[in-house]
């Protein structure tokens, strides 16, 4: 009977639901961003979305979207050569655009589409599909690196996924991934979806994806739900390399196994066999390999041994290192900044800038965070390394740790052969005055300072959620702040050069910091009550944080204050007497 069924299913002729010729597409900067189908059953009402909404990501028209140029391959009868749909550029890596589409009625979809490839184009297309617009399971990776610039016919075949038959909505999600420069480009057209009529399920569940969480955990998807019974028996999944499965347990569409422990970095072999769906098909054997970790060679003790991994030489490039490393060490953050989620790792051996435009970090960390075992890829960004994490961090090892800026002059920021070794590291000038006191500070605009007699433009608010940004620039001052190289500001390509960037408003020391070593603070830590040792009376304390954000103003009796009322962390009095500072002091509330 299954096979009379299957026999009749597979004589069923496909039917078009959506085609995309993107003959009516509009050339940069006016590219769409949302596209809807030219024809096939859904014409007008099956789209295409790079818009931020049915779980894609928001793409840049200007720089991310245009159209050439297009071909006839996998093209409809009668379609002549139009335009095509190119997405482009590095900054576009791991944003996703959607394929919006009804099944009802239908069953097995099937993508096509014309592609081809630029030489430094996206090396990788992610597929996943989904019922609802937010939750998406992956289906399958395909790796374009070979391809040319010639156009071939791709097929992306979702028969089987049970998850996708005659349902009101279904999402098709395309991520892209390892573009290596502004010009790099994929482009795809004649976009086909295709369907059988629905009918019976006779197909078993297959896996859609096999993620391994920990050391002694396997996550296992399937395609469709499956039946507890056969699912959570652990006598149905086989591990190579002396690994047993103590346990399985299902939850929706995923069975989590409990392991004996794996090596990291080893590669392993799954084979899953006699787990039933709904209807009581069995799935054929299904054989998947997947590696725990990073292998040895590419795990790092060290900043050190980390910034050694990629050639940063060149400032004329941006260049992605698609290989993940690990940086096993315990490294100390000293900079944070919201916008991309970018920070500043440092440890005894070095720093590095840490772009997580995605949030793959995990958890918040804050300045003086110490964390070890971070995941990610490297990017030389116009001479400036970069860590691009891919997963959460594993430990968080301590909180309230200092670093000490590394004192710097302004000659030897200029000394490229000495600053390259300082990449990323918190540093401190001491009496530098600016050319521009008494104006404001602006986001990514460069400013000049002489020290010492010396004089170069080298700061550079670079974190653009910076407190200071808007504020009026100082005369002379002790200044703080990380290494920072570039050979690209903005849209201008400057001489390249290395920056001070200071992270706050604290980072501007003026003459006040020098009364802070006539101060004790005792306890310090401290949970409710502190007591400042001073030779004057204080009057009140002023408190920021760490960010240089004012968060109290605190009257003082017999020089203590009460801080019961502050959240857990790092801040800085100020201590005034008569409305005039007396003193600095930092504490730590915990």
């Amino acid at each position: 009977m299954l096979l009379c069924l299957a026999l009749g299913l597979s004589a069923q002729s496909i039917v078009n639901l959506a085609y995309f010729p993107f003959s009516q597409l509009d050339t940069a900067p006016n590219t769409q961003v949302v596209i809807m189908s030219e024809d096939g059953l859904q014409q007008g009402t099956a789209g295409l979305y790079f818009d931020g909404t049915h779980g894609s990501s928001s793409w840049t028209a200007a720089s991310e979207l245009n159209r050439f140029s297009g071909t006839t391959v996998n093209a409809l009868e009668g379609y002549a050569n139009s335009f095509d749909l190119a997405i482009r550029n590095s900054t576009a890596n791991d944003k996703s655009f959607v394929f919006n589409f009804s099944t009802t009625g239908f069953q097995n979809p099937v993508l096509s589409f014309g592609y081809r490839r630029s030489g430094t184009g996206f090396n990788s297309l992610k597929f996943e599909y989904s019922t609802d617009g937010t939750n998406f399971v992956v289906f399958n990776t395909l790796n374009t690196a070979d391809y040319s610039s010639t156009y071939t016919a791709i097929t992306v075949d979702f028969t089987g996924v049970a998850a996708l038959s005659d349902q009101a909505d279904a999402y098709i999600r395309i991520t892209p991934s390892g573009c290596t420069s502004g010009s790099g480009n994929n482009r795809f057209d004649n976009v086909q979806i295709n369907a059988y009529p629905a009918g019976p399920d006779v197909w078993g569940p297959t896996i859609s994806s096999v993620v391994p969480t920990s050391a002694t955990n396997v996550n296992v998807t399937f395609n469709e739900a499956v039946s507890a019974t056969t699912a959570e028996n652990t006598a149905n999944y086989v591990l190579d390399n002396g690994v047993t499965v103590s346990n399985a347990a299902l939850t929706g569409n995923m069975v989590a196994l409990t392991t004996t422990p794996m090596a990291e970095g080893n590669t392993f072999t799954l084979i899953v066999n006699n787990v039933a769906d709904a209807a009581g098909n069995i799935m054929e054997p299904d054989t998947i390999t997947f590696t725990y970790g990073v292998s040895q060679e590419f795990q790092c003790a060290t900043i050190a041994d980390l910034r050694s991994k990629l050639d940063y030489t060149d400032v004329t490039v941006n260049n992605a290192d698609n290989v993940e490393y690990k940086l096993t060490g315990e490294v100390v953050v000293t900079a944070v900044a919201a916008y991309n989620n970018q920070k500043v790792i440092q440890d005894a051996t070095g720093a590095i800038l840490v772009f997580d435009p995605n949030n793959k970090l995990g958890a918040p960390v804050e300045v003086g965070d110490k964390i070890s075992g971070i995941y990610g890829t490297l990017t030389n960004y116009y001479g400036f390394l970069e860590f691009k994490p891919t997963q959460a961090y594993e430990t968080m090892v301590s909180s309230f740790n200092d670093v000490t800026p590394m004192e710097v002059t302004l000659t030897q920021l200029n000394d490229q052969s000495f600053m390259i070794q300082h990449q990323a590291e918190l540093m401190k000038m001491n009496n530098v005055s600016f050319t521009d006191a008494g104006n404001t500070f602006a986001v990514l605009n460069t400013y000049e300072i002489t020290q010492n007699g010396v004089t170069a433009t080298a700061v550079y608010p670079y974190f653009q959620d910076a407190d200071y940004i808007g504020a009026t620039i100082p005369s002379t001052v002790n200044l703080i702040g990380f290494n920072f190289s570039t050979s690209k500001i903005g849209s201008n390509y400057p001489d390249y050069r290395y920056y001070i960037v200071p992270r706050s408003g604290n980072d501007f020391q003026t003459g006040i910091r020098d009364y802070e070593n006539a101060v004790s603070v005792y306890p310090n830590p401290a949970n409710d009550m502190v007591n400042f040792q001073i030779n004057t009376p204080i009057e009140n304390v002023m408190i920021f944080d760490i960010n240089g954000k004012f968060v109290a103003n605190e009257t003082a009796a017999d020089n203590r204050i009460n801080v019961s009322n502050l959240n857990n962390g790092v801040y800085f009095a100020r201590l005034y007497m008569n409305n005039e500072i007396i003193g600095v002091a930092k504490i730590v509330k915990y």
